[in-house]
């Protein structure tokens, strides 16, 4: 039985900071002992949303086994209100299938594994049209393009309405990969820095010849940070930590800067309002115009350490394509300056460096200097052309801690006024 708080309660609900008033079931497929469902749930503020919910994930696996059939190709199957469809691009062990087990770390959506073989993601909050994730991994796969995983098979639903939606996707799991996130909060190097440059280059060379939405504004959110910022007022001083988000975060005490909560007047909170006007101020001063180095192109669009793998050879692998969850789709499909992810992952490593407390300015170089000469750009330029990007990143995170993780808002806090006071 689905209740209200199989879905408010996950880390994958986006509903957060709306008032929840109820749901409905639009449509179900049973297939064995597995059951999926589509739920609406209804605000009272906003648009409603979609979710996928699965009755049981230890059925996953074999309800894929049924589903994606033995050959290349696609399978439907009717339910009362659509079609629930499994397409099969690439051969694969079918007994691996079985063998899926989830992943306990909840993130925005599910994962589930066979180690080595096989690994398959369910999208959680569901929007109608392409998504980008499938459609970047078919792209490169069609490129030849050997920095990311191979796209084996996807799950889609079509309602009578007419609208489509993605519901997961399958891919090769790489063996033995470490996820970059480890790796740099472990031991930060210049030298892998400087390789996962080249390839986040590598990677934008790729995708420069797909398609995509026009380009969307880059406008970073911040009527939305400071109407965060005035909402979680009384829950931000100095020695409050939040207690509804427990040690949710994962985050140790002991990365929090006590040195910086001095310098911020004891409240970041309260620092950060104060500096939205410079802010607001240095954005319409910097606002990314026409670029000299980059056109408008397909990207990763939510790129950071975490989606990121370096396989045992010491390569790199770029994962999870879907872009900003909370974004829309057709934001996350847009053509956008590679700028933005080498700023999201300029931002990355300083978050790397608050949780390892090492020290990561020749890391951030390195990495610079790896993708301006793997891409044919001017370091000085590449540099210049960051700086927006970087700023509208931090921006970006601080709405995003706030909402959902907010034990880590210090983080960009911390940047957002070292960048509103360059020279302190």
């Amino acid at each position: 039985m689905i209740n209200l708080q199989d879905i408010i309660g996950k880390r994958w609900y986006m509903g957060k900071g709306r008032t929840p008033t109820h749901f409905e079931q639009i449509d179900e497929l049973t297939i064995g002992n597995a059951s999926i469902s589509l739920v609406s749930l209804r605000f009272r503020e906003g648009e409603p949303d979609l979710y996928l919910l699965i009755e049981n994930d230890d059925f996953i696996g074999p309800l894929l086994y049924r589903a994606l059939g033995k050959t290349v190709g696609s399978k439907s199957f009717r339910s009362k209100k659509g079609i629930f469809s499994f397409v099969t691009y690439s051969k694969f062990g079918r007994d691996d299938l079985e063998s899926l087990k989830p992943i306990s770390a909840e993130q925005s959506n599910s994962s589930f594994v066979a180690p080595g073989k096989i690994f398959f993601k369910i999208f959680r909050r569901l929007q109608a049209g392409a998504h980008p994730e499938e459609e970047v991994l078919r792209f490169l796969n069609e490129q030849g393009y050997q920095g990311s995983p191979e796209l084996l098979a996807s799950c889609h639903y079509t309602g009578d309405s007419g609208k489509t939606f993605v519901l997961g996707i399958l891919e090769k799991h790489i063996p033995g990969a470490q996820n970059a996130w480890d790796v740099f909060t472990r031991e930060p190097t210049a030298e892998k820095a400087y390789e996962l440059g080249r390839e986040t280059a590598r990677m934008h060379n790729a995708l420069r010849e797909m398609d995509g939405c026009e380009a969307p504004s880059e406008m970073p959110p911040i009527e939305k940070l400071r109407r965060l910022l005035e909402q979680n007022a009384a829950r931000f001083r100095v020695g409050a930590r939040n207690d509804e988000s427990g040690d949710a975060s994962g985050f140790p005490d002991a990365a929090r800067n006590d040195e910086f909560k001095s310098a911020a007047g004891n409240d970041e909170l309260t620092a950060v309002q104060a500096i939205l006007p410079r802010l607001q101020k240095i954005w319409t001063e910097t606002a990314p115009n026409i670029s000299a180095i980059f056109k408008p192109q397909r990207i990763h669009g939510d790129f950071h350490l975490g989606q990121v793998l370096m396989t045992p050879d010491a390569r790199f692998k770029m994962i999870d394509f879907e872009g900003e969850p909370t974004r829309s789709l057709e934001f996350r499909r847009g053509l956008r300056s590679p700028a933005v992810d080498v700023a999201g992952m300029i931002r990355s490593f300083a978050y790397a460096e608050a949780v390892s407390k090492k020290n990561m300015d020749n890391v951030r170089q390195a990495f610079i200097q790896g993708y301006a000469k793997t891409a044919n750009v001017p370091e000085d330029a590449l540099q210049q052309e960051l700086k927006p990007y970087i700023m509208a990143k931090a921006i970006y995170e601080a709405c995003y801690e706030l909402e959902f993780r907010p034990d880590w808002f210090w983080i960009p806090a911390r940047a957002l006024i070292q960048l509103a006071n360059p020279g302190e």
